[in-house]
């Protein structure tokens, strides 16, 4: 299994504005912690040793609260995820690594999913913006589901690569990089929260309070 893991901090979380104008997206506060606590928590559980920070948008508040503890990979200017990981590589040494989309919460079994080898993403079903609304054929109501878990199985923003893995010096992973490579998918059909609004950060800290995580 990798011990190292490119963590993608560098998002601009335009959805998350006004919350995320002072500070990157993943020092949000879940619970009075910054969301990538939890990451690192699940992380250094799982075994991976070497963390590096691929960040960008107020990168300094990331570094000034962990201090020299973790690598950071700094970008000048947005250059994607697929461009992140490339300016990221030199600080890897393992021939296989971990990617992560720090903006989102996932129980994600590291160990099983490492054990998948390059190239993977692992898939989740994510959960719907709409609560559903069960109607029989004669068109009568028959109740309610509150943002029920969709059917259809997505990317759920962690990866394995190798150093042989084709990366643009910039541009997305899903537009640059995927269609290059064959993918194997490794399904995750646990608890995976994509943290967009003001709502899924409510979401969270119910689930982390729920877990006892922290």
């Amino acid at each position: 299994m990798p011990e190292t893991i490119i963590m993608l901090c560098g998002g601009l979380a335009k959805r998350m504005r006004p919350l995320a104008d002072e500070i990157p997206k993943c020092m949000i506060s879940i619970n009075g912690k910054p969301l990538l606590d939890y990451h690192l928590k699940f992380l250094r559980a799982a075994g991976i040793k070497k963390i590096i920070f691929a960040c960008g948008h107020k990168w300094e508040i990331i570094k000034k609260h962990y201090g020299d503890e973790f690598v950071y990979s700094v970008e000048a200017e947005p250059l994607g995820t697929a461009g992140a990981v490339k300016k990221a590589l030199p600080f890897v040494k393992e021939e296989e690594f971990f990617v992560y989309n720090a903006d989102d919460i996932i129980d994600l079994d590291w160990k099983a999913f490492g054990k998948v080898g390059s190239n993977a993403i692992a898939v989740g079903h994510p959960r719907s913006t709409f609560g559903a609304v069960d109607i029989d054929e004669k068109n009568n109501v028959l109740g309610f589901k509150e943002k029920p878990k969709e059917t259809f199985w997505a990317n759920a923003g962690a990866y394995i690569f190798s150093k042989k893995t084709p990366f643009p010096e910039r541009g997305a992973l899903e537009t640059e990089t995927f269609p290059k490579i064959k993918l194997k998918a490794f399904k995750h059909d646990s608890f995976w929260l994509q943290v967009n609004t003001a709502k899924d950060i409510e979401e969270a800290e119910k689930f982390l309070k729920v877990k006892n995580i922290f």
